[in-house]
């Protein structure tokens, strides 16, 4: 794909659409196998948001081989598209607070099944901020974020503190749409800082031992490869939703964590270890 195209296409979907079609966001629902297990997937703001990996994700899971449930999750706005998605954070944390009652609900009907979440771009926001919102006692297993418009300083520690596995961060420094896109609207947490998505989450400023620990243990950072090609995955915004990614590498990771807790690391000298 040509990158002034990928770059221009970008900036349009950014700026299109005054009117989400949040329904659209549960085409890839699919409440089978709820018994065994349920993977969340929260896409990215706007209209293109709601459509962008909602049937792809699913499918790649299930062409994986994956038997839990699968459920797409929409909070995108009706009214005010993208930029409103981007700019509200009390609405989004509002969402937020709604998916983790979903969460909370699924686990309560189904007790000890594991739960996975996978976001897409601003969808990490609301994803982390559910995490957030869960009573302590609701642990989610595996975490996926793709292409996130967190900013990359983010304080994920209290995120963090919910996840019983890892939280895996694919990042691409070629991404247009965070590159360009985000001059224009800022990180979805409202900050300024390069956007997580392009660099990888790096521990806050006077982060203190528990931050950092939970960062060295917990969070595996994914830069692009020239591999993930085959898959799909160019190093673009959400080309990452690809059904090969899913399944030939995210997939694994959600069973790369069962029936085991991270080990201790090492201190590393950036937080966040990348493998």
């Amino acid at each position: 794909m040509n990158m002034r195209w990928a770059v221009s296409l970008g900036l349009g979907i950014l700026l299109s659409g005054t009117c989400g079609c949040t329904w659209m966001s549960y085409l890839g629902t699919d409440k089978h196998g709820s018994e065994l297990g349920r993977t969340y997937f929260v896409g990215g703001a706007g209209s293109v948001g709601n459509v962008v990996g909602t049937v792809d994700v699913p499918r790649g899971l299930r062409q994986a081989g994956y038997r839990g449930s699968t459920e797409v999750f929409g909070w995108q706005s009706t009214v005010g598209g993208t930029l409103r998605d981007m700019l509200d954070r009390g609405r989004n944390e509002r969402e937020a607070r709604r998916l983790a009652r979903r969460i909370q609900a699924y686990m309560d009907r189904y007790p000890g099944r594991r739960v996975n979440i996978i976001a897409l771009s601003a969808g990490t926001g609301i994803a982390a901020w559910a995490l957030e919102a869960l009573p302590p006692k609701c642990h989610v297993g595996t975490v996926v974020f793709l292409g996130s418009s967190l900013s990359c300083q983010y304080d994920l520690s209290q995120a963090l503190e919910r996840v019983d596995g890892h939280l895996y961060v694919f990042y691409s420094d070629r991404d247009p749409l965070l590159k360009y896109g985000l001059l224009l609207t800022g990180s979805v947490d409202r900050e300024t800082a390069s956007a997580a998505g392009l660099r990888g989450f790096t521990a806050p400023s006077g982060a203190g031992h528990k931050t950092r620990r939970l960062y060295a243990e917990k969070l595996c950072l994914r830069p692009y490869e020239a591999r993930y090609a085959e898959y799909g995955y160019y190093g673009l915004h959400a080309d990452s939703t690809s059904p090969a990614f899913i399944a030939r590498v995210v997939y694994p990771l959600l069973n790369e964590d069962v029936g085991r807790s991270p080990a201790p690391q090492s201190q590393p000298s950036r937080p966040g270890k990348t493998r």
